[in-house]
Parts: C-alpha cells; sequence; structure tokens
C-alpha cells in the first residue's frame, strides 16, 4: 500500500470528481481534513473489498487458535477405538 494522500474538505468539494477518478484508478486512500483535523477516509471499493476480506481471514484465524487452545487438554482417542467402543 502507498501512502495516503491528505486531501482538506476544501479541496474534496472543489475537485471531488477529479479525485475520486483518481482514488477509483489508482487505488488510492485519501485522508480527508477539516481544520487539520482527520474527518474521514476515503477508500476505491477495491480496496475495501480487500480490507474486509483481510479482516475475515484474520478472525478465522484467530478464532481457530482460540479453538486449538480451548481444546489441547482434552483426551484424544482413535478412530477405531470409539468404532470398537473401547472410549
Amino acid at each position: 500500500m502507498q501512502l495516503p494522500t491528505i486531501k482538506s474538505i476544501s479541496d474534496i468539494r472543489k475537485k471531488a470528481s477529479i479525485i475520486f477518478d483518481q482514488i477509483h484508478k489508482k487505488d488510492e486512500v485519501v485522508l480527508v481534513t477539516k481544520n487539520n483535523d482527520m474527518l474521514s477516509v476515503i477508500v476505491s471499493p477495491q480496496y475495501f473489498q480487500s480490507m474486509v476480506e483481510e479482516n475475515e481471514t484474520l478472525w478465522e484465524e484467530l478464532e481457530m487458535s482460540r479453538s486449538k487452545k480451548a481444546t489441547a487438554k482434552e483426551p484424544v482417542y482413535k478412530l477405531q477405538d470409539v468404532i470398537d467402543g473401547k472410549v
């Protein structure tokens, strides 16, 4: 990812069409400021989708890790022993 571009809300108002085209074409991230305070972030739909997918993947990995830790101390049985009724 490239560094975000910083634009004031005034710039966004004046050049919205151009800025949104750049965001879409270049997959840019734009930080919108108002009075030098960060107000919002604008990203392309593709970039947003990639963030959502990465977030989902990370949550799934976290849940798997938690599940493994929770079941780590439980006894393990061989399938055949369960089928034979030994367990």
